[in-house]
């Protein structure tokens, strides 16, 4: 064996000092990544009312190892949690009667019984982008004691009535959410909204501000309705 093909003890120590630098170096690349998703799985602050004790608050998180994202609002709503859900059930019906028909070229409550409802809504996006189309079933429920309510929904696309795809549409194929009301005190609710979907293609400063109004306007919604309902009691 020729001797100067064997390399020297201090070359071999540099190789080895090279090969682990490499290897903790993609150690930690790949820690950091981690750490990067985990942080965006935790609920962050999107926006708060600017008042010195916030009527309600926005956050929002992605759900780890998928495409989906998640925002919540959480505020108070005078009145009982069993008029709280009546009042979201009525703010469905108020779309679906055309009071914001620019926003929603389409609101149709094709189904409904007394503890679900099933809406077709075509939502109208800003340029470029197509039209959205939901299919979603809402779902009501309220306890014995009155002191809990909650409103759950899903997208619905199965069955025979659901329409067929278009090219003119961009269908939204998942969305999730939920009110819960619960009673702080003999006036006052405690409400917190959700929803969760996938936003494919359409990038966050499109999205973000867009789910932050649906909320907020929900909410809004529901506190306008329960307060005229208690002015009339």
């Amino acid at each position: 064996m020729n001797p100067k093909s064997v390399p020297s003890p201090s070359l071999q120590i540099v190789l080895m000092i090279m090969l682990l630098a490499f290897g903790l170096q993609g150690c930690v690349s790949s820690r950091n990544r981690s750490i990067r998703e985990w942080k965006k799985s935790q609920w962050q602050l999107v926006k708060a009312d600017k008042q010195l004790e916030p009527s309600w608050t926005i956050y929002k998180r992605k759900l780890l190892g998928t495409n989906f994202v998640e925002f919540k609002i959480e505020g108070s709503i005078g009145s009982s949690p069993e008029a709280c859900i009546a009042a979201f059930r009525q703010d469905i019906h108020n779309l679906a009667n055309g009071l914001e028909s620019k926003k929603y070229p389409t609101y149709e409550i094709v189904d409904e019984s007394t503890d679900s409802l099933l809406t077709y809504v075509i939502h109208k996006e800003p340029f470029p982008f197509k039209n959205t189309e939901m299919r979603v079933r809402y779902y009501f429920r309220t306890d014995a004691e009155g002191r809990v309510g909650e409103a759950t929904w899903e997208e619905a696309w199965e069955g025979n009535t659901a329409p067929p795809t278009t090219k003119k549409l961009s269908r939204v194929k998942t969305f999730r959410g939920s009110w819960h009301f619960s009673s702080i005190s003999n006036q006052y609710s405690k409400a917190i909204s959700m929803v969760r979907f996938d936003p494919k293609k359409m990038p966050n400063w499109l999205v973000s501000p867009m789910v932050t109004k649906f909320l907020r306007k929900s909410l809004k919604d529901i506190r306008e309705m329960t307060s005229n309902e208690n002015k009339i009691q």
